[in-house]
């Protein structure tokens, strides 16, 4: 374990933040050790990325103070919060994918023969010899883009630790990661943390918090709730303090009576994927469980029409279709929550009104011009799932993640479909949020819809299945009942 000293590296005191009338952060008292790993937990709206900003410099206080390395920070900017060695890693990587590994190692501070010479064989001898340190396999001649989610993560450790960076901040740097690629992350993470260096990591995986983390410190609603040792918390103690009521992790849906076959594919093939078979029943949840590139997304992609079928075909309700955009999908009763919300789920600067209205107007265009029922509709939508909001027309990007997504299950609700699929539904957001979509999940199968999810947490594809397919390298390699599905049984299969 980490964090055996007591040398605070960084010191945050009565840090406050407002925007507007909505308090981000009040009177938050924090502290960082040198060989630590410290977690920050928090549902989402919880002030956990105003935290990173003002650590970032990004934003600044309204009030209290930073102090680090036994300085106290008056003014502070990114390129000032670098100086003073504290590097951000958000959850969104900053890297240049088709620059190699050691270009972006030292991006902006190249090593140099004389002025005007790059001295390459100097960047990859020492860009080697960081990623040695921090235990990782890397090639640093390769580009960027050759790698996995986790090497990039690693890439940007090694960036950090080249700039002598004291305090480093990690933002949801596992999401959607593999098993195999998380444990290699750690691996990383602890290293850097061997050297000195403090670690701030966030996480909704509480799993991961609990491995990896020394101490751990809880936020709700912008305000302190508990600092503890991580050997004197529990993760039911720690979702208590994070959503301040007790919630259950372990989720099992109550199984539906299935009725007919509404959606089927057979032998259905595309780019990532080939010759795959399913069936997903009226009232029914089937999961699909594998690795990350697999050819899960690209399967529910293909389905929705974002890209072109290779070969086979596409049922619903008995009979073959040939779904040619996700227009042509929408209209045939299909909608697709995808895996990246930010990127190809919502436009973050529109309204939740206008984001909604999008797939509205795709389904039923014969309401363009009926202003006052699109509305109804919205308020309507938003007290279903309780997306907190004080207006409907308040920009999705304000918005915490948990309430995003609520808004993209929103936005199809209103479409009427029939068949939903779930590409990654609670990626990124608190556990308070995960239970909600659970709910709202199990109403859509007693309402006779049917469900086809993506899933890389396990006991989430476990808990809400009623089936549960195994891809691996983009085939199905196994179909298991609910009676059947365990984590060793997935994962058998799954490798």
């Amino acid at each position: 374990m980490s964090g055996t000293t007591n040398n605070i590296l960084l010191s945050l005191r009565g840090v406050s933040k407002s925007f507007g009338a909505t308090v981000a952060l009040s009177a938050v008292d924090f502290t960082l050790r040198a060989g630590e790993i410290h977690a920050i937990c928090g549902e989402n709206g919880a002030g956990k990325s105003t935290l990173i900003k003002i650590l970032a410099g990004v934003e600044r206080p309204d009030a209290g103070e930073m102090i680090v390395g036994g300085k106290r920070i008056d003014v502070n900017s990114p390129s000032l919060a670098l100086q003073n060695g504290v590097a951000t890693i958000y959850q969104e990587n900053s890297l240049f994918q088709y620059l190699s590994v050691a270009e972006n190692i030292f991006l902006g501070d190249e090593l140099r023969r004389f002025p005007g010479v790059v001295d390459r064989r100097a960047m990859l001898a020492r860009a080697q010899s960081l990623l040695d340190q921090l235990g990782a396999s890397i090639d640093v001649g390769a580009p960027v883009s050759s790698l996995g989610g986790a090497g990039q993560k690693i890439v940007e450790i090694a960036r950090a630790f080249r700039r002598n960076a004291r305090i480093l901040v990690m933002d949801e740097p596992s999401a959607s990661f593999s098993q195999h690629e998380t444990r290699l992350l750690f691996r990383a993470v602890r290293e850097m943390a061997a050297n000195g260096a403090g670690v701030i990591f966030i996480s909704h995986h509480l799993e991961e918090v609990f491995e990896i983390a020394d101490r751990v410190t809880t936020l709700r609603d912008g305000r302190l709730v508990s600092t503890r040792a991580m050997a004197d918390t529990t993760q039911a103690g720690l979702i208590r303090d994070m959503v301040g009521r007790d919630v259950d992790q372990v989720y099992r849906r109550m199984p539906q009576t299935a009725g007919p076959i509404a959606l089927e594919t057979r032998g259905l093939s595309g780019a990532g994927f080939r010759d795959v078979d399913i069936a997903v029943r009226r009232g029914e949840v089937v999961g699909i469980a594998g690795l990350v590139g697999a050819g899960r997304t690209e399967l529910l992609e293909a389905i929705f029409g974002r890209f072109p079928v290779k070969g086979g075909e596409i049922r619903l309700n008995g009979s073959p279709v040939r779904i040619v955009s996700p227009g042509d999908a929408i209209r045939r009763g299909l909608c697709l929550v995808t895996e990246d919300r930010k990127l190809s789920g919502l436009f973050l600067g529109q309204s939740i009104t206008a984001n909604m209205a999008v797939a509205y107007f795709s389904k039923f265009p014969a309401v363009l011009d009926k202003a006052a029922q699109l509305g109804k509709a919205v308020l309507g939508a938003i007290q279903q799932l309780t997306i907190k909001v004080t207006s409907p027309e308040m920009p999705v990007s304000s918005l915490s993640g948990g309430n995003q997504q609520k808004v993209i299950l929103g936005k199809w609700l209103l479409t009427e479909p029939d068949i939903f699929l779930f590409d990654e539904p609670t990626r990124g957001i608190d556990v308070g949020a995960k239970a909600e979509i659970y709910a709202e999940i199990q109403k859509l199968v007693e309402r006779g819809k049917s469900v086809l999810m993506v899933s890389s947490e396990l006991p989430e594809v476990i808990g809400l299945s009623d089936r549960l397919y195994v891809m691996k390298a983009g085939r199905v390699v196994g179909e298991l009942s609910r009676d059947q599905v365990t984590d060793q049984a997935v994962l058998e299969l799954a490798l």
